[in-house]
């Protein structure tokens, strides 16, 4: 009898996966694994024999590597000026990793901060010019208490020129580069046991 085949390939694959064009396969590689702990899979050479395919996992998601190939219209962020979207990280400890991802070569787009949501996150961007937050699950505001400190933290930052005023959460993260480091939320914490669980679909990270 034939072996069945999965549809979904679900022993590889979750049901969304990342695809990212990189300028150099072999530097992004050692950046995910070192600063974020991401485990490569594999790795499939072109013709050239240079590296044409890359997986990397972490806690069942995956991250497919390319290199960027202009010809087919393949780039990175970093080519294109920028990332228009942003990959939400979760860590055990968002300081650590993302102090390490600094050293790294990333480069900071906000401090780590306590957000009104519950997370303690930072956003930065990697070398090849995407946008990560990495961020650790603190907190478990109440419907009132978020609306609160939203209102609050909202209130003392200073959004960018060039972004548009919004009242989502996103919106939040990108312009929080501007709200004081050392000014930290007053939030219910989270049960011991819960802590660094987000309840948003993410990736996750253990120290």
């Amino acid at each position: 009898m034939p072996k069945r085949i999965d549809p979904l390939n679900k022993k590889n694959y979750g049901a969304v996966n990342v695809a990212l064009t990189v300028t150099d396969m072999k530097a992004a590689l050692s950046f995910y694994q070192k600063a974020f702990g991401f485990k490569k899979r594999n790795v499939s050479n072109g013709p050239d024999r240079k590296p044409m395919h890359a997986e990397m996992t972490l806690r069942g998601t995956t991250v497919m590597l390319s290199p960027e190939m202009p010809d087919w219209g393949n780039k990175s962020a970093k080519t294109m000026g920028g990332s228009p979207a942003t990959l939400y990280l979760y860590v055990e400890n968002a300081d650590k990793v993302f102090a390490k991802a600094l050293k790294l070569g990333a480069t900071q787009k906000m401090p780590v901060t306590d957000m009104f949501w519950g997370d303690r996150c930072g956003s930065l961007i990697d070398p090849d010019g995407y946008s990560w937050s990495v961020a650790t699950h603190i907190a478990e505001p109440t419907p009132r208490e978020r609306a609160k400190m939203m209102k609050e933290q909202m209130a003392a930052m200073k959004p960018p020129e060039s972004a548009a005023a919004s009242g989502s959460e996103a919106a939040a993260v990108s312009t929080a580069a501007q709200c004081p480091r050392r000014s930290r939320l007053s939030m219910p914490a989270a049960p011991a046991a819960e802590r660094g669980m987000g309840q948003s679909v993410a990736i996750r990270q253990s120290e």
